[in-house]
This record gives C-alpha cells, sequence and structure tokens, in this order.
C-alpha cells in the first residue's frame, strides 16, 4: 500500500497533500509496518517540517518501536507548535512512564485531568501509572473512576482488571486474565514492572503470587518461569534467616558488620561469657548469606 511522491504531492510548487500522508502513516502503523510508514513520513515532513498530524504520526511510531528519547524530542516539536494537542501528551505521557520517569508522567496525566475531568480513559493510564508506584489502592480507586465516566471503555476496563490481578491475586479470573496478557503487551508489561517493584520492596510473596498468575496465563514465556524460580528461591523457607539482607539490601549488610564490630565488643564487656558465641553465631550467619543461596539457587534450577 505504498504511494509515489507524485501521487501524495500535488504537482510540482503546489502544498503537499500531509492529510493523506498521515492516514496512510496510520493504517502501516496500525498493521505493524514501520519501516513504510517512517520511509512515508520522512519524506512528506521534507516538505511541511511543522505538520501537527505527521509529527504525531512519527512520535507514535517511537511509542510503538520504544525508541523514547526520539518520542520525547519529536512530541516536543508537535507541542512547541499545538501546546494543547491531547493526543501527543498522552502519548508523551505514555513515553515518560515507560521510560521509568514517573514525575514527569505524573504531572502531564494530572494537566490532562484537569483539563478534562470526566474523561475516563484519563483515569485508566492514571491507574496503571500508580501500579507501577505500588499504590495499589489509589490505582483501584482511579480504574473505578474511569470505570464511572466510561463505563464500556475498553481501556479502563483494562485497566480494572489490571488492579484485581494485583490486589486480588488467585481470586482473579482467569479467562480475564488470559485475555488481558494476549490483547495487549503493555499490560503485561506493566504487570512485569509490579512483579520486579515487589520484589525489590522486599514483598517476595506478593511478587510470586503475582507472577505465579501470570505465568498460568502464558506457561511459554521462558522470562516469566525464570521470574518464578527466583521468587520461589527467596521465599523458600531455608531463606527466611535471610528475609533482612533480601529486603534492606547493602543496609542490611552495613547493620551486620556495624554489629559485628561493635556488638561484640559490647558484648564482651557486658558479659565476657557470651562474646565467644555470639561472634561464633554472627560469623556463621555470614558464611550461611554467602554460602547458601547460590547453592540452594543451582539446586532448584536443577530440580
Amino acid at each position: 500500500m505504498s504511494m509515489e511522491g507524485g501521487q501524495l504531492f500535488g504537482g510540482e510548487g503546489q502544498p503537499p497533500d500531509a492529510d493523506r500522508v498521515v492516514l496512510q502513516a496510520s493504517a502501516l502503523l496500525d498493521r505493524r509496518r514501520y519501516a513504510q510508514a517512517r520511509a512515508l513520513l520522512a519524506d512528506a515532513l521534507q516538505r511541511a517540517p511543522d505538520h501537527a498530524g505527521l509529527l504525531f504520526e512519527l512520535g507514535r511510531a517511537d511509542v510503538m518501536e520504544e525508541r523514547y528519547d526520539s518520542a520525547r524530542e519529536t512530541f516536543g516539536r508537535l507541542l512547541q507548535r499545538s501546546p494543547s494537542h491531547v493526543g501527543a501528551r498522552l502519548l508523551l505521557f505514555i513515553t515518560e512512564m515507560e521510560s521509568q520517569r514517573p514525575a514527569e508522567a505524573e504531572l502531564l496525566i494530572l494537566g490532562l485531568l484537569r483539563e478534562s475531568p470526566q474523561q475516563g480513559e484519563f483515569y485508566a493510564h492514571y491507574a496503571r501509572l500508580m501500579l507501577r508506584a505500588l499504590l495499589f489502592d489509589k490505582a483501584s480507586a482511579l480504574a473505578d473512576e474511569g470505570l464511572r465516566f466510561a463505563p464500556q471503555s475498553d481501556t479502563c476496563l483494562r485497566a480494572r482488571v489490571l488492579c484485581d490481578l494485583v490486589l486480588q491475586g488467585s481470586r482473579v479470573d482467569s479467562a480475564a486474565l488470559q485475555r488481558l496478557v494476549a490483547g495487549d503487551p503493555h499490560d503485561l508489561h506493566t504487570l512485569r514492572l509490579v512483579v520486579v517493584a515487589l520484589a525489590h520492596a522486599g514483598r517476595q510473596r506478593e511478587a510470586l503470587k503475582l507472577a505465579r498468575n501470570l505465568l498460568r496465563a502464558d506457561p511459554t514465556d521462558a522470562g516469566l518461569l525464570q521470574m518464578v524460580q527466583a521468587l520461589r528461591m527467596g521465599t523458600h523457607w531455608s531463606m527466611w534467616p535471610l528475609w533482612p539482607l533480601q529486603r534492606w539490601g547493602w543496609g542490611a549488610s552495613i547493620a551486620l558488620w556495624a554489629l559485628m564490630l561493635v556488638g561484640v565488643r559490647v558484648v564482651d564487656r557486658v558479659a565476657p561469657g557470651w562474646s565467644g558465641p555470639v561472634s561464633m553465631l554472627l560469623l556463621a550467619y555470614v558464611v550461611y548469606s554467602w554460602v547458601w543461596p547460590p547453592l540452594f539457587r543451582r539446586w532448584m534450577l536443577r530440580d
């Protein structure tokens, strides 16, 4: 579905038919024919570099191909010329969210909501951002607000399912989960990020429950399988003594070494008879934290 330059543009010296290019590029992007869409847009932008529709479709292509730096630049150009362009602002919000820039993303979605407080889909997008920040109650309230204004919106319904999956765990409708995972890769990406964020926050059991649900919806996903295996190791009873190190990371390690250096001296002064056993206990804990996790990981992966 290609057009030659002479078909797209009027004769020589005539203005380009940019609107026709916008429709053509949009159709190509819908079918994920990115290279063709980009070639078409690049040619048209040489002749109409300030055309809002061309810039929007170029930015859309950047978002779809996860070229977020390029998308930010393209939408910046567009918003300089059309500051109120809703589509560009929404896609820039998605760009900032996917680029792990939550503060910038939140400013954009709040601006959109101030201007259109009854636009249900804006609440749904905001709910996704709050899920990634682990603000689950706020995400759920936003999803409900979106459905109040747009009860039939697919975007709002999907945001509600996302929240239900995170909050309800195994009680979520498995069929709804399978439809969600199959429908939009960005939803699966959001859920994966929630799993990672929960794990980094020391909430291993919640992360494992969510990861298992995702794996049940897509048993062939090797990445999810590895994630579940890692979380199973982290929540195994033999790893419980290491929970402080898992929860607080380097901070807990520093505290442990401080306890060994300072605490043992204090015990030696207060109760000299206990200094030896306390020292051995702390040393055993340190050795356990070094030796057991890699051994246990090999055993779990072999099994």
